[in-house]
């Protein structure tokens, strides 16, 4: 009997100190993709100071307005995409027609096939891919 009382104690024990101790697997999702937003490395520098390195252009379809407005095909398909290189340590960042970027939340609003454009301040910037 004693044995048993014991056995249970232990298990009991052992189950309010695994509650206490936080699963290192464990992510809370929504508050992860928020942390990560805020702090993306293209929010930390100026627009001026990016580099276009590539743009991704999205395929054309003439009903594609038509099926986001059914919600046959989410918005975040099929979109035009940039890749920028950070100042300094030239890491890399994909953006998207319609994502704010840089220290002044600028408003990429045009990716084509060699630039895209740029709204910072009411004011209009194109970066141009440099080879």
């Amino acid at each position: 009997m004693i044995k048993i009382i014991t056995l249970i104690l232990c298990l009991t024990m052992t189950a309010l100190l695994a509650d206490k101790k936080q699963d290192p697997f464990y992510k809370d999702l929504p508050l992860e993709s928020l942390k990560r937003h805020d702090l993306s490395d293209a929010s930390l520098y100026s627009v001026q100071s990016l580099k276009l390195v590539a743009t991704l252009l999205a395929p054309e379809f003439k009903n594609l307005n038509e099926l986001r407005a059914k919600n046959q095909i989410p918005n975040s398909a099929y979109k035009n995409l940039a890749l920028l290189e950070l100042p300094g340590n030239g890491s890399q960042v994909v953006v998207y027609e319609g994502q704010k970027i840089g220290k002044n939340n600028a408003l990429v609003k045009k990716i084509s096939k060699n630039q895209i454009t740029l709204e910072e301040n009411n004011k209009q910037i194109t970066m141009e891919i440099m080879e």
